[in-house]
């Protein structure tokens, strides 16, 4: 990660009348990313062990936005790997963030302690919300 890399390449793309305009998947990036994966996973690496979003993009040399959405491919992957037809026990809690009274929901699994699933507040409509999310 000492060397800036640039890869240049015309990705295959069609204009289908049905489908719109499709482009071919490459195995180095996800499709929208301006990024590889393996420098993804580092700047998740990097946010893990930085004090803020803010920290990390400053270490990065990247915008807050760039990285959000680095965060968000990143939970849609882990999300689409999720397995939960092993969980046998969950756990509901709330955890209030930010320096006012932020609530958020969450649904954890009891053996693992991975979190399944997270949603703002902490009313019945959330509590609800996590339920629904299991299968």
């Amino acid at each position: 990660m000492q060397f800036e890399t640039r890869i240049r390449c015309r990705v295959p793309r069609s204009d289908c009348k049905e489908h719109g305009v499709k482009a071919v998947k490459v195995p180095w990036s996800e499709p929208g990313s301006r990024f590889t994966r393996l420098f993804e996973r580092f700047v998740i690496d990097v946010l893990r062990s930085s004090s803020s979003v803010s920290a990390a993009a400053a270490l990065l040399g990247l915008s807050w936005a760039q990285i959000h959405r680095i965060m968000q491919r990143a939970a849609d992957r882990g999300l689409e790997r999720r397995k939960l037809d092993t969980v046998e026990y969950v756990g509901m809690d709330e955890k209030s963030f930010g320096a006012g009274q932020s609530y958020v929901s969450m649904m954890t699994d009891l053996e693992s302690g991975r979190v399944l699933e997270v949603m703002l507040g902490r009313d019945r409509d959330a509590a609800d919300f996590l339920w629904e999310s299991l299968s």
